[in-house]
């Protein structure tokens, strides 16, 4: 266990939201990771910019509508405008080829246990490679599992130390949030909708939703990320990682 009380300065907060789980070829999961000090202006901000079009209720991808695509639209511009005061507010998302997974072979036949191991190798990325510094509250989207987050804090913490990272316990709280209740985690779920409305063959499909197509160019627009079905480059405000499992 820690030793060290983590100010609040030195925490980063990552919200993190799955998406095609099971239904479709491409798994992926999405990180939003700010400082913890800037949670609740972020929050803030993203109440504001629902206005007028949606005072309550909770947002997503799979609910994007004509109706609501102004409201949509301002929601993910908090993010891409967001100054330097709130760095790092970062989207870092991780993508699987379900086509390539072996849980069979590796994972008893468990596809939680798989999934499992995604989720350890985004916040191995996050802690090893964009923020080495920085201390950690993570809060997965809630889900039924069998394993418990405090499972997966000390799974991290130990694989870190073994890895020789001097942090004190850098992964101080790992805590399922409902999204329904977290603007952040609504905000993670569209980001990263939009990336396996693409991957998955939705943006292209007879029928596709104008709406959705439209917050998918706007979000690759504002991102600068227009070929999801590639990685980008590790850094930055708005990354893709295709892991290549072996």
């Amino acid at each position: 266990m820690a030793k060290i009380p983590a100010s609040e300065s030195e925490l980063t907060t990552v919200f993190i939201d799955e998406s095609s789980q099971t239904a479709h070829r491409y798994l992926a999961l999405g990180a939003l990771a700010l400082n913890n000090i800037v949670v609740r202006k972020l929050e803030a901000r993203l109440r504001e910019a629902r206005l007028p079009e949606l005072p309550a209720g909770e947002m997503g991808w799979t609910k994007v509508s004509n109706a609501k695509l102004e409201a949509y639209k301002r929601f993910v511009d908090v993010f891409f405008d967001s100054g330097t005061a709130a760095h790092p507010l970062e989207f870092h998302s991780l993508v699987v080829d379900t086509h390539n997974l072996k849980d069979a072979l590796y994972n008893g036949g468990s596809r939680e246990v798989g999934f499992n191991k995604e989720l350890y190798q985004l916040c191995m990325k996050v802690a090893r490679r964009l923020y080495p510094d920085r201390m950690f509250h993570i809060y997965p989207d809630q889900r039924t599992t069998k394993s418990r987050p405090e499972e997966l804090r000390d799974i991290l913490n130990h694989g870190l130390n073994r890895s020789g990272d001097d942090r004190d316990w850098p992964f101080r709280r790992i805590h399922f949030r409902n999204s329904a209740e977290s603007l952040p985690m609504q905000l993670a779920d569209i980001l990263l909708g939009s990336v396996t409305f693409r991957l998955n063959g939705h943006y292209d499909a007879a029928g596709a939703s104008p709406a959705k197509r439209t917050l998918a160019d706007h979000i690759a627009d504002r991102s600068a990320v227009r070929d999801v079905a590639r990685s980008t480059a590790i850094r930055g405000k708005f990354t893709v990682w295709h892991r290549q499992l072996r």
